[in-house]
């Protein structure tokens, strides 16, 4: 293709991605000076809480989707002919992959300043922690305690997106939510040893405890949360617009922004108990951002250069065994979420549409992006934001029909092909 044309689709792919999130700034502008007023509740209208039933049934659907995948995996292991090991067996080569090695390690040997293994520093250390913390239970099998992990967690999450989205929308909504975060091809990696589960986890639990008037446990998850993966700082900007959104009825409100304050540097706190390992390991409490320019090419960017350069790849890329899996769905999922940003947000309440705009413009800022896709499954209010299209019964009973259809791929490309990223 001619440098001219690459040089314009990828101007194109970047204006886009500006126009579509500026949509989505303006209007959230406007709303926030609703709230500002007191026209707007921060956190949306809630109304009754889940049934216990319901929670309970949300956490058995998470529990047995999670379990189905192991089986189908297992079923294409053997159908096709790639061994002939038990179940058990053959679960730890199937989902032993990319980024599960590294948690591994670390789980078993901590963080190094020497060899390869030092660029395990990039990976944050409360899911590894809490690996090696189970691992006992488990006869010491470090992979066996960090799947146990990450399908409770996963159970949970489930329960969390039905509370979350009952309390604002009702039952109906809450089902299509919990849904779509099941179905998700992305969802894969919620069987995996990876920090998703955990991530996602705590995130929501951070967002119903916020909803119930429990700041201190939403600040403390949402610490928890950024000891697992960065985003999760962004927790604190839910505690500042809760707080923002009460100061219309408070009094004493020079107190109430302190306490706010202090609440979110706490939130900070777990990135920087984080800087203070990569302190401790190295001497350098920011070494992991050297390691991650050095080795993957990544440092502070704009979701506009990742959007741009997810178009350059894909276009040069055609014809790699890994094009479609990675470039090609990595830039469907940019495109899906910005027209949710600009389209979508209105239908959710104020908070979780401000903390997704600033959690998409995070998560895709990366200079060389590669998990995009992965990174926006993360997005706490998704789920949520997919269940209030107006696509009407067919509607999405036709995207999670692709949706079932995706997971069966990516699961195959993940356990057996491995080339989904």
């Amino acid at each position: 293709m001619d440098d001219g044309v690459m040089q314009a689709l990828e101007s194109v792919g970047a204006a886009l991605s500006i126009l579509l999130m500026g949509v989505c700034a303006v209007r959230l502008l406007a709303r926030f000076a609703g709230v500002l007023r007191g026209r707007e509740a921060a956190g949306g209208v809630t109304h009754a809480h889940a049934p216990l039933r319901a929670l309970g049934a949300a956490v058995a659907v998470g529990l047995v989707s999670r379990l189905a995948l192991y089986l189908l995996a297992y079923a294409m292991y053997r159908m096709l002919g790639v061994g002939s090991d038990g179940l058990l067996a053959s679960l730890e080569p199937l989902w032993t992959h990319w980024d599960v090695r590294h948690y591994l390690g670390i789980a078993a040997q901590g963080y190094t300043a020497v060899g390869d293994e030092r660029l395990r520093l990039v990976f944050f250390p409360l899911y590894p922690m809490l690996i090696r913390l189970l691992a006992p239970l488990t006869g010491g099998n470090l992979f066996a305690a960090g799947t146990v992990i990450s399908l409770m967690c996963a159970a949970l999450a489930s329960a969390l997106v039905y509370d979350l989205s009952y309390m604002h929308f009702g039952g109906d909504s809450a089902r299509l939510s919990v849904a779509y975060f099941l179905l998700s091809p992305l969802s894969v990696f919620l069987c995996c040893v990876y920090t998703e589960s955990l991530f996602i986890c705590l995130t929501l639990l951070a967002v119903c405890l916020l909803r119930r008037g429990h700041r201190w446990g939403a600040v403390a998850c949402g610490a928890l949360s950024a000891f697992t993966r960065m985003p999760g700082v962004i927790v604190a900007g839910l505690l500042l617009i809760d707080c923002l959104g009460r100061l219309p009825r408070q009094r004493a409100k020079a107190r109430a922004l302190l306490i706010c304050g202090a609440q979110m540097l706490l939130v900070f706190g777990g990135l920087f108990a984080y800087w203070l390992i990569n302190w401790q390991v190295t001497g350098d409490p920011f070494m992991y951002m050297v390691y991650q320019k050095e080795n993957w090419f990544q440092q502070p960017g704009t979701f506009w250069n990742s959007t741009a350069n997810t178009v350059h790849y894909f276009l040069t890329g055609v014809g790699e065994s890994d094009w479609l899996w990675t470039w090609g769905f990595q830039l469907l999922c940019m495109l899906g979420i910005y027209l949710l940003m600009a389209f979508g947000t209105a239908a959710i309440p104020f908070d979780l549409a401000a903390y997704s705009f600033v959690y998409v413009c995070v998560v895709l800022a990366p200079t060389w992006l590669l998990s995009g896709a992965r990174y926006l499954y993360a997005l706490c209010a998704l789920p949520m934001l997919l269940s209030r299209l107006r696509a009407g019964r067919t509607g999405h009973a036709l995207m999670l029909t692709v949706s079932a259809v995706l997971l069966v791929v990516w699961t195959f490309g993940y356990t057996l092909a491995v080339q989904v990223l």
